[in-house]
């Protein structure tokens, strides 16, 4: 069988992927695929709260824990296993968790692929010959 790609299959450990703080209360580690972006994030009860907007679509699933979502006008309450699919441009932002809920995790999912990105995975050795971000097709 003939693979479709160039190099090795690699193997992270989320452990392995450097560490980011982005701001107070947040932990970050970034990963990405030729249109895609990944960030596992712990947010702390001391997050500091920032509402922003950005051009790519996000999906935010809460792995543990509880926060607050908001999204535009409207605000979800999460808990471990929830998912919303924030628009680009769209301005949103999580509250911290309560304290008597501890850290919570959540897995953004950015497409398309994000640049700012591309200087955060720099630790990342695959590109299958595919990773560079192309225009989206028509």
């Amino acid at each position: 069988m003939t693979k479709g790609y160039v190099g090795r299959i690699p193997h992270y450990r989320l452990t392995d992927i450097p560490e980011l703080h982005p701001r107070k209360g947040i932990v970050q580690r970034v990963f990405r695929g030729t249109g895609v972006a990944v960030s596992y994030a712990e947010l702390h009860p001391d997050m500091k709260p920032g509402p922003h907007s950005h051009p790519w679509e996000q999906i935010f699933i809460l792995l543990q824990g509880r926060v607050r979502l908001h999204v535009d006008d409207e605000v979800f309450d999460l808990e471990a296993g929830s998912v919303v699919r924030i628009p680009p441009n769209a301005v949103h932002y999580s509250e911290p968790p309560r304290p008597e809920d501890g850290v919570a995790l959540n897995l953004d999912i950015f497409t398309p692929l994000r640049p700012d990105f591309l200087e955060l995975t720099r630790y990342q050795t695959d590109d299958f010959g595919t990773s560079i971000p192309r225009p989206l097709p028509e």
